[in-house]
């Protein structure tokens, strides 16, 4: 210690240890050190602030571990709420316990006291934030199921809920879950948005928000034991080999998604910077190769084209060359231009087959079917001998396939396709992990 700093008490030094512990997903070990603390304490009465406090670090430290694991979102499906109640439990002994007035005739007992009630209120928000928390996850988990999903709306609540306790829980040594917390919410704000903004082609929206989004993750990582090969907290050899909390991985996965969704909708524009092999490698580097799988499925098909087709009516800023400057005003698409292939294979979009596809998207009935985002739509052209499969993968995005002989609609390969496309560009697969039983 600097000489001219006092010594960090004991107690403060278990708290500190506590929450870094917390932050590094190292729960059981939180809960063992504040346990053992606890119980070599029960038998002094003037330490009965303290004792309560470790109570509710311990109970704290349990809750932590079911909310990483995202087991809630289950057990709201099949049993009672237990991490709620687990939550709602702890804030009454906090509250409890930062309402406390301390007493005692040691002067520094009475200090660790006044930092025992001030922590209490502290993490009174935190875990106020925690329950917020999981009722964003549990809706996420609902929308799993809706074929048509409004991120818009969930981009609003996690700024709200940022909004709400950026001011909250600062005290110095809840440093560390403030940290984690913050990685959490904002990784979760800049994927979303990235999914808003690809929804409606805007490169350099997208990808600033896939990289602050990337640099968070990375960022979090650190906090991760398994990956961090500095030596143990709670001891002198190397770290136990942890698994990694299922909640983190879920937001890698969704991150990951995005990237492969990226790779797909801004590929004219990323060829451009980089030669045919460079990019060959990067796609491959992708969760999902949608370029590679593109390819094979046009080549074993015998496809005329497999193209992405943006809806652009009413969009100010879609731009087919990526990112424009904001004083270039372009005007608004209109006829045919205003239904662009983003993205077609083998080479350019079949021009004289693009009336017939309008047509199949803007008549009724197969405007419905396209809409519930479960259908592959089917329409078979006589007169041209041609034959178009359509379904939706996002809001304003429509995967188009064009053979020149009729197909059967039914054909498992085609339809298997389009359908395994759309469920991961929609997202659904991310989010269905996120399902009761899922994880199993």
């Amino acid at each position: 210690s600097s000489p001219f700093q006092p010594p960090v008490s004991q107690e403060r030094a278990i708290l500190e240890t506590f929450f870094h512990a917390l932050s590094q997903f190292a729960f059981d070990k939180a809960k063992d050190q504040v346990e053992k603390e606890r119980d070599s304490r029960k038998t002094l009465a003037q330490m009965s602030m303290w004792v309560s406090v470790l109570n509710s670090l311990s109970h704290l430290a349990s809750a932590e571990k079911i909310y990483f694991s995202l087991a809630f979102i289950a057990r709201k499906f099949f049993r009672k709420d237990t991490l709620r109640d687990m939550y709602k439990t702890l804030l009454v002994e906090l509250k409890k316990t930062s309402e406390v007035t301390p007493v005692a005739s040691h002067s520094v007992l009475l200090v660790e006291g006044s930092l025992l009630a001030e922590l209490s209120r502290h993490l009174t928000q935190f875990v106020q934030a925690r329950m917020e928390l999981m009722d964003f996850y549990e809706v996420m988990a609902s929308i799993a199921v809706s074929p048509v999903v409004n991120y818009t709306d969930l981009v609003i609540m996690v700024d709200e809920l940022i909004h709400r306790h950026q001011n909250c829980f600062h005290h110095p040594i809840l440093d560390p879950v403030k940290s984690s917390f913050s990685f959490e919410v904002e990784i979760l704000l800049h994927s979303l948005r990235a999914q808003c903004e690809m929804c409606e082609l805007k490169f350099l929206p997208s990808l600033l928000h896939l990289h602050a989004s990337h640099t968070k993750l990375t960022s979090w990582s650190q906090l991760l034991p398994a990956l961090n090969s500095k030596e143990s907290l709670f001891s002198s050899g190397p770290k136990k080999q942890m698994e990694t909390p299922f909640l983190y991985l879920w937001i890698s996965k969704l991150h990951a998604a995005l990237v492969s969704k990226f790779t797909l909708y801004f590929y004219p524009v990323l060829t451009e910077q980089t030669t045919t092999a460079d990019m060959k490698v990067l796609t491959a580097r992708a969760t999902v190769d949608y370029i590679a799988k593109i390819t094979a499925f046009q080549r074993r098909s015998d496809a005329l084209n497999v193209s992405v087709l943006l809806d652009a009516r009413g969009l100010d800023s879609y731009s087919s060359d990526g990112y424009h400057f904001p004083q270039d005003k372009r005007d608004q698409p209109a006829g045919l231009g205003a239904f662009p292939a983003v993205v077609s294979f083998p080479g350019e979009r079949p021009l004289e087959h693009w009336p017939n596809i309008i047509s199949i998207m803007m008549d009724r009935a197969h405007a419905q079917d396209l809409a519930s985002a479960e259908k592959v739509v089917y329409f078979f052209d006589n007169r041209v001998q041609s034959t178009y499969f359509l379904t939706r993968i996002d809001s304003r995005l429509t995967l188009v396939v064009i053979f020149n002989s009729k197909r059967n609609e039914k054909d498992s390969y085609i339809t298997s396709f389009m359908s395994d496309m759309a469920l991961h560009l929609r997202n659904t697969k991310v989010f269905a992990m996120l399902k009761p039983g899922a994880k199993a």
